[in-house]
């Protein structure tokens, strides 16, 4: 019983370390593609950026609610007053908020490299549309001359 139960608690810590470092490789991606669309190496075509971008937002949004319902299980009722319950409860707290490893933090680490693509998928869209505009403008100078 005791082994199932370190089990557990060895899994779940597995779990969470595996998902911050996902999440640490998600990071990563933003920022390259941060360097890039800064470089002008990266400009999208607006439509497509945009539609990106708005399933990066929906998919923030429901990151979000999750984040939130992870959130109220910091505080777990109904274990009773005997040390072992309030130890126990005390776990499920870590579990669902404790910094860089709780369920909630992480959620919430999510939701905000997920906002930070669709922002960035819309800077690459504006790129475009404003390097359209500059070379617009030089054609109808060349022409003009």
């Amino acid at each position: 019983m005791a082994d199932a139960y370190l089990s557990g608690e060895l899994g779940s810590a597995v779990g969470f370390a595996s998902a911050g470092a996902a999440l640490g490789a998600i990071a990563q991606q933003n920022d390259q593609l941060s360097q890039q669309v800064s470089s002008g190496q990266l400009k999208m075509n607006p439509d497509a950026a945009n539609k990106a971008a708005e399933v990066y937002e929906l998919k923030a949004q429901e990151v979000d609610d999750l984040a939130q319902k992870a959130d109220g299980l910091k505080r777990v009722e109904g274990l009773g007053e005997y040390t072992s319950g309030q130890e126990l409860a005390t776990k499920f707290g870590m579990k669902a908020a404790n910094g860089a490893t709780g369920a909630a933090d992480l959620l919430g680490k999510l939701r905000d490299e997920l906002m930070k693509k669709a922002d960035l998928f819309r800077q690459a869209a504006r790129d475009y549309v404003a390097t359209d505009e500059q070379i617009g403008e030089d054609l109808q100078r060349g022409s003009q001359a």
